[in-house]
């Protein structure tokens, strides 16, 4: 009863006739008007990764505000996103969480000083409301408030009949292209922004910038190519299942390495390697994928319900040992998976792949610990063990996720 976790959402045939574009300017031009609109900005501009835009907005607010040297940023977060404040020679602040594992906004106001450059949140299990506090924060202290949007691309909250979406509560909206995410093209990231200082800031810094390398670009074509055919369910069910589950039950590093890239994270990396120009290709798969709203709406309407009815099914079992975060608007959550809090995380992990279903092990860590602040947030490293991500795609119908909670449930019945 197998099915593969990922989904990529970019169609072969799209892949393909993005090769056959040649001219890509009025392409990028239609992208930023749309984002503009999506995020209720002025500006966009496109950069070669979510990452590269992170590391210009920094350093045009240094630029702006040199005296001023600390972050607050979540330390539930992905590694990498933290090395580059790192990197710019930023002191880490790392506030409290609440139950949704977001900025605690009592915190955040503590937290906020004279030195403070800019505050950096990440959307991954948060409500509309946790991103709606730290912004009313920031207005009133003055500080720039930067959205991770890089999983939360597409969803809103309606306010009568107007559509908020996440991306539009930040002074500057990251965005991100890369393989797994919903809008998929291999690489690439925006900044959606009102500053226009910033843009015209980002687009002399691009222009220096190296173009982006093909051979990096041809493995992660490899790369993609690899998982559509192992995604073909019978290919899937025969031999990639089972390399995954010895994998994880044997800690094989290299294959782990690739199933999970924030393992290969090097607290030596530098962020220049990010400095590279938008792959043309890049942007001719984002526009296509952007024109294509009745397959992005029809996956968004599939994600909604698997996620609602995992809730619904988790909440009938009442199981002591697993926790569900807080879901008010059900178009505003996370789509990428289904993530669950359980106690005896390995086990459980271990018992779903006996079962034949693969689970995410490793969303983001605890980078309190991997950066060695004077601030230990224990309670981060017990949700770091603790968070296990469930399928949820297109190719997760009704009964698969029926079974997938009746296996949970009587794994801790008979534990």
């Amino acid at each position: 009863m197998s099915y593969f976790r990922i989904f990529i959402y970019l169609k072969f045939i799209d892949f393909i006739k993005s090769f056959f574009i040649t001219s890509t300017y009025l392409l990028e031009k239609e992208v930023k008007e749309k984002f503009n609109h999506i995020t209720n900005k002025k500006e966009s501009v496109i950069t070669s990764q979510l990452r590269t835009g992170l590391v210009i907005i920094l350093k045009h607010l240094k630029k702006k505000s040199p005296s001023k040297r600390e972050i607050i940023v979540s330390s539930y977060n992905l590694a990498e996103m933290v090395s580059i404040c790192k990197n710019l020679k930023l002191k880490l602040v790392f506030p409290k969480l609440n139950s949704n594992l977001f900025l605690s906004d009592k915190d955040v106001k503590k937290k906020i000083n004279k030195n403070t450059l800019a505050v950096l949140t990440t959307n991954i299990f948060n409500d509309y409301n946790d991103i709606l506090k730290i912004k009313k924060i920031c207005k009133i202290k003055k500080i720039p408030l930067i959205e991770d949007n890089a999983i939360y691309f597409g969803n809103y909250v309606k306010k009568g009949n107007k559509k908020i979406y996440s991306g539009s509560a930040g002074d500057y909206s990251l965005h991100s292209f890369n393989i797994m995410k919903n809008i998929s093209a291999m690489f690439g990231g925006m900044v959606s922004t009102n500053d226009k200082t910033f843009i015209k800031f980002a687009i002399q810094e691009i222009q220096n910038f190296k173009n982006f390398s093909n051979l990096k670009y041809a493995k992660q074509i490899f790369i993609y190519i690899l998982l559509k055919i192992f995604s073909i369910k019978f290919l899937y069910k025969l031999l990639f299942f089972h390399l995954i589950k010895i994998s994880h039950k044997k800690n094989i590093k290299f294959i782990m390495n690739a199933i999970y890239p924030s393992l290969k994270f090097d607290k030596k990396s530098n962020y220049k390697s990010y400095l590279n120009k938008a792959h043309p290709l890049s942007i001719s798969m984002i526009h296509i994928q952007l024109k294509d709203n009745k397959t992005f709406n029809s996956n968004y309407k599939i994600r909604i319900f698997n996620n609602m009815l995992y809730r619904k099914l988790f909440k009938k079992y009442k199981i002591n040992q697993l926790k569900t975060f807080k879901i008010t608007e059900k178009t505003f959550q996370n789509f990428n998976e289904f993530p669950i809090i359980v106690e005896d995380k390995d086990r459980l992990k271990d018992y779903l792949f006996d079962k034949g279903v693969e689970t995410k092990l490793i969303q983001y860590v605890d980078c309190n610990k991997i950066f060695s602040s004077k601030t230990q947030l224990k309670y981060i490293t017990s949700y770091e063990n603790k968070i296990l991500c469930l399928p949820n795609h297109k190719n997760i119908n009704k009964s698969y996720i029926l079974y997938i909670v009746d296996c949970i449930n009587s794994f801790y019945k008979n534990n």
